[in-house]
C-alpha cells in the first residue's frame, strides 16, 4: 500500500461553519465569546461596537489592547481548528505577563464569528511588528470540497488601525439570523459588562464596553448596577478553604421601617449539607450506613478538583411595601428580573451561563415552592461565585460555552453552594419574621379597615369632577365592609379567610384607584365602584351563604373584558373575545352572585397580565402579548368562561396551583387561584385546566388557559 493509498480523515469544508452554528448557542455567546479572546491575548479591555444595525451594512466589532498575534500563530494556530495550545498553557501553569491563565482550551471559540456573520476581517499587531489583515468569506470557504482546500490570505501592511500601539480588532459583516433589537442590545450589554465579577477585586483589570454609534438612546436608561447592588437589604459573603467555612451575614434594614441593621459572623469547619443535594454517588455511600443522618458537614474530599470556593450574595425583597423603601423601584426590578440569580466566576471571569434568566441552575426556584416563605428565589438575588481556574481543574467547560460538565464535582459544588445559602436563609429568616410583624399591622385590613385607601379614592374622584357619582358608592363600599368585617368577626372566620378577603378588597380597590388616576370616563369609573361594592356585598353573601341570581356568562365576559380593557391596553395585550350571540347560540345561563364572580374573573386576568409580561418582557411594534376571553357551551358540564394567554403556561398542576399560599409569583402571596377555585366550589362550579386537544384554542394561545365551570341555570 503506497502512502496515497492510506486511508486519511478529510474534514469538509463546511465543518468550519458547524463549529460556528451548532457550537454557540446564540449571536449573543459568539460575542462573548470574542471578548473572552481579548481577556487570553492579555488586555485590558475589550471594546464592542456595533454599527449600522438598521441596515444592511450592519457591522460588529471587537478591539482590543492585547498582545496581538504574529504571522506564525495566525498561520499555526488561529487558522487551526481545535488547537491545543491554550490547554497546554493552562495545564502547565503557563501564566501572562498580566498573571492570567487561559480560559480557552479547546481552540474553536474564535469561529463564533461564523455565527455572526458571513464575512470577517481580522486585523492584529504585536509590539513594534507590523499590521497583519486576514479576511475570510464563510461562504467561500463553504463552497470548497476540503478544508485543506480553503484558501485565505494574510496581508502584511503599514500599522493602519493600530498606529503606536499593539491588539487585535475582529470585524464581522453580513450580519446573520434575526436584527438585532433593542431588547436583545440591552441584554448583550449586561452580559459582556458581566464578564468581570462585580464583587471581587482585580489586579489585572480587564473590562468590556458596548458602543453603538447610531442608537446609543438604547443604552440611556440601562440600570446603574453599583448603585442598584449598594441598595441592597442583604449581603452575605462565605468563603470555604481547606475545609474551613467563613461567613458574613449583613442585615442593612429599610428606610421609613423600624428594623435595626444586624450582623453576624461565623467560622465552621466544613459546611452543613443536605444529603439529597449530592451527587448519587455520594448518596449511596451515605445510604450504606447503619443510621443514615439527616445531614453531613463537608470535607476535603467534597472539594477535591474544584479548590477554594468563595461568594458573595446581594439579596433584596420584591414585596412591593418593601421595594419601595429601597428606591429606583422600577429599575430595580427591571435589574432583577434581568440580573437576578448567581454567576460563576474563574479568576474573576464569568462562567456562561450561569445565572442567566431562566437558568435555575442551584434549584432555587423549585427549593421555594416548598417553603416560599423561608428560601430564596433567583429573582431576589444577585450573587457570584468565585473560583480558582487553576485548582478547579474537575469542572470542565462544556464545549457550546453553556457551563460546566454534568459530574460529580459540579452536583458536589452545587452542595456546597446550598449549604452556604441555607445559612444566609436561616439568618435572613430571623429578620424577615420582624418585617412580617411589622408590615402585618400595617397591612391589618380588618383591625385597621380600608377608610384611608377609600378616602383617596375620594380624593380623585373629586381631581375628576365625579364625587357626585362616585362618593355614595364609596359610602356603600364603606358600609358593606364594616357589615361584612362584623360577619366574620363573629362567626371566627380562619386566618386564610381573612387573607382572602383582604386580597380581594385591596385588588378592587386598586382598579378603582387605577382608573380614576388614568382619567377613566364617568362610565366606567362608576361602575368600577359599583363592581366594588358588589365584592363586598358578595363576601356578605358568600359568608352569609345567601341568595344567587340568574346571570348569563356571556354578558360575564364581555363585563369582565370591558372592565379590563383600559390596563390591557397599558400592558399592551391584545384581546380576543369570543362569545356566540348568534340566534343558534346554545343558553349560557347560570345562577351566582356576579360581583364574587367577576372578582374571580378579574384574579385570572390579573395573573394573565403578570405572567404575559414574564414571558414577553419588552414589546417594539405589533404586541405578542395576547388574551383571550370565551364562553364554551358544549365542552364542559355546565357554560364555561375561558381565560387563555400565550404566556410561560402552568409549571405545575391545577391541584398544587389552587393550594392556599402557593406561588411562583416574587411579589404574590398564593390565595388568588386558591380564591377563584373556593368561589366555583360554593357556587356548585368548578375551575378546570382547559385540555387544548380537546377545546382547540388556536396556536395563538400556547400558554395558560383556564375554565370557569358553572351550573345550568
Amino acid at each position: 500500500m503506497t502512502e496515497e493509498d492510506i486511508p486519511r480523515f478529510r474534514p469538509r469544508a463546511r465543518l468550519l461553519q458547524l463549529l460556528g452554528d451548532q457550537l454557540i448557542g446564540s449571536p449573543r455567546l459568539a460575542i462573548f465569546e470574542l471578548v473572552k479572546n481579548a481577556y487570553d491575548a492579555d488586555a485590558t479591555r475589550a471594546e464592542v461596537t456595533m454599527s449600522h444595525l438598521d441596515t444592511p451594512d450592519a457591522t460588529i466589532e471587537v478591539v482590543d489592547d492585547g498582545d496581538g498575534m504574529s504571522y506564525d500563530t495566525l498561520r499555526n494556530i488561529w487558522l487551526v481548528p481545535g488547537h491545543d495550545h491554550k490547554a497546554k498553557d493552562r495545564a502547565k501553569g503557563t501564566r501572562t505577563t498580566r498573571g492570567r491563565l487561559p480560559l480557552g482550551e479547546k481552540g474553536v471559540g474564535r469561529f463564533a464569528v461564523h455565527k455572526l456573520g458571513r464575512a470577517v476581517e481580522v486585523v492584529t499587531r504585536q509590539a513594534d511588528g507590523p499590521e497583519l489583515v486576514l479576511k475570510i468569506d464563510w461562504e467561500e470557504i463553504a463552497n470548497s470540497e476540503f478544508l485543506d482546500e480553503a484558501r485565505v490570505e494574510i496581508v502584511e501592511r503599514e500599522p493602519a488601525l493600530f498606529i503606536g500601539k499593539q491588539g487585535t480588532s475582529v470585524a464581522v459583516t453580513g450580519l446573520r439570523g434575526e436584527p438585532w433589537t433593542r431588547g436583545e442590545v440591552r441584554r448583550l450589554f449586561r452580559q459582556i459588562t458581566s464578564i468581570s465579577s462585580p464583587f471581587a477585586a482585580r489586579s489585572d483589570d480587564f473590562a468590556a464596553t458596548l458602543i453603538l454609534p447610531q442608537q446609543k438612546k438604547w443604552l440611556d436608561d440601562v440600570p446603574d448596577t453599583e448603585t442598584l447592588l449598594e441598595s441592597a437589604p442583604w449581603r452575605f459573603t462565605f468563603s470555604l478553604e481547606g475545609n474551613q467555612f467563613s461567613w458574613r451575614y449583613e442585615f442593612r434594614g429599610f428606610n421609613g421601617i423600624a428594623l435595626s441593621p444586624r450582623t453576624v459572623e461565623g467560622t465552621e469547619y466544613g459546611v452543613l449539607l443536605d444529603p439529597k443535594d449530592l451527587p448519587e454517588r455520594d448518596q449511596d455511600l451515605i445510604k450504606a450506613e447503619k443510621k443514615p443522618p439527616r445531614a453531613v458537614r463537608s470535607s476535603l474530599a467534597h472539594q477535591e478538583g474544584i479548590g477554594p470556593l468563595s461568594g458573595t450574595l446581594m439579596v433584596y425583597d420584591r414585596d412591593k411595601d418593601v421595594i419601595e423603601k429601597i428606591g429606583h423601584s422600577a429599575s430595580l426590578q427591571e435589574f432583577l428580573n434581568e440580573s437576578g440569580g448567581i454567576r460563576v466566576y474563574r479568576d474573576g471571569i464569568r462562567v456562561y451561563n450561569y445565572g442567566e434568566p431562566g437558568d435555575d441552575w442551584l434549584g432555587l426556584d423549585i427549593r421555594r415552592v416548598n417553603s416560599p416563605t423561608k428560601r430564596i428565589s433567583n429573582n431576589i438575588v444577585v450573587g457570584a461565585v468565585d473560583l480558582s481556574l487553576e485548582e478547579s481543574r474537575s469542572l470542565e467547560e462544556k464545549t457550546n460555552r453553556e457551563g460546566f460538565v454534568e459530574g460529580i464535582a459540579l452536583g458536589r459544588m452545587r452542595a456546597l453552594i446550598r449549604g452556604a445559602i441555607a445559612v444566609f436563609e436561616s439568618e435572613r429568616n430571623k429578620d424577615k419574621q420582624n418585617l412580617r410583624k411589622l408590615l402585618s399591622k400595617k397591612r391589618d385590613s380588618l383591625s385597621g379597615g380600608i377608610e384611608k385607601p377609600l378616602q383617596q379614592i375620594k380624593t380623585l374622584a373629586k381631581k375628576n369632577n365625579l364625587s357626585n357619582e362616585v362618593d355614595p358608592l364609596i359610602d356603600k363600599a364603606q358600609k358593606a365592609y364594616d357589615d361584612m368585617r362584623e360577619i366574620m368577626l363573629r362567626a371566627g372566620i380562619s386566618s386564610m379567610s381573612l387573607v382572602i378577603v383582604y386580597h380581594e378588597i385591596d385588588h378592587g380597590v386598586r382598579l378603582l384607584h387605577t382608573a380614576l388616576r388614568g382619567g377613566a370616563d364617568a362610565t366606567r369609573a362608576v361602575q368600577q365602584a359599583r363592581d366594588l361594592v358588589a365584592v363586598l356585598d358578595s363576601f356578605g353573601d358568600l359568608l352569609r351563604k345567601g341568595q344567587a341570581s340568574d346571570h348569563d356568562v356571556r354578558d360575564l365576559a364581555e363585563r369582565a373584558a370591558e372592565l379590563n380593557s383600559v390596563r390591557l391596553s397599558n400592558h399592551d395585550i391584545d384581546l380576543e373575545i369570543r362569545v356566540d350571540r348568534s340566534p343558534n347560540a346554545l343558553f349560557a345561563l347560570s345562577r351566582f352572585p356576579l360581583g364574587l364572580v367577576l372578582g374571580a374573573v378579574t384574579n385570572l386576568i390579573d395573573n394573565s397580565v403578570y405572567w404575559l409580561s414574564s414571558r414577553w418582557p419588552e414589546n417594539e411594534g405589533d404586541s405578542n402579548r395576547k388574551l383571550l376571553i370565551a364562553v364554551d357551551t358544549e365542552s364542559y358540564s355546565g357554560p364555561a368562561l375561558i381565560i387563555a394567554d400565550n404566556g410561560p403556561g402552568f409549571a405545575d398542576g391545577l391541584e398544587d396551583s389552587t393550594e392556599p399560599f402557593f406561588t411562583r409569583r416574587p411579589d404574590g402571596i398564593g390565595v388568588g387561584l386558591y380564591y377563584v377555585n373556593l368561589i366555583m366550589h360554593t357556587i356548585g362550579g368548578s375551575l378546570r385546566m382547559v385540555d387544548t386537544d380537546l377545546v382547540p384554542l388556536g396556536p395563538d394561545y400556547d400558554g395558560a388557559a383556564l375554565a370557569l365551570v358553572f351550573p345550568r341555570g
